[in-house]
């Protein structure tokens, strides 16, 4: 990484900035990679290499649509998660993930360090009170 000046791209949750109940573990994990991914920023300043991280909310892929199909109220939940998410009340694609860090890891991020990056619509930081019934 030195001698490439390569750049450092973990993979956060949303769980490490808002809990979810009931995964402690899963939290207190994710919350090490974003506190690794800062520190990791300050001490490679010197080296010109970057750390960000990519904070995932609710974004469709098999594993989510697995956890879904478990649940009894499946559907119900579903919906239930999707009228939340602020903008086009729709699940984060995973080609909209790949893009996110094809732009974090490029040369067109190439001032970006210490930040996490969340691909989810407005999921986690915008208020849930702008949100209208419709």
């Amino acid at each position: 990484l030195k001698k490439a000046k390569g750049n450092i791209l973990n993979v956060g949750s949303k769980v490490a900035l808002t809990g979810q109940g009931g995964t402690s573990g899963y939290a207190a994990s994710k919350g090490g990679v974003l506190g690794l991914t800062r520190e990791w920023a300050v001490d490679l300043i010197p080296f010109g290499i970057r750390s960000n991280a990519l904070i995932i909310a609710e974004s469709w892929t098999p594993a989510y649509e697995n956890w879904i199909n478990s649940l009894d109220n499946g559907d119900e939940k579903l919906q239930s998660i999707v009228k939340n998410i602020p903008f086009e009340n729709r699940m984060t694609s995973p080609l909209e993930i790949s893009d996110a860090v094809l732009f974090a890891i490029s040369e067109r991020a190439s001032h970006t360090t210490g930040q996490f990056i969340t691909v989810d619509g407005g999921y986690v930081h915008l208020d849930r009170s702008l949100l209208s019934e419709k």
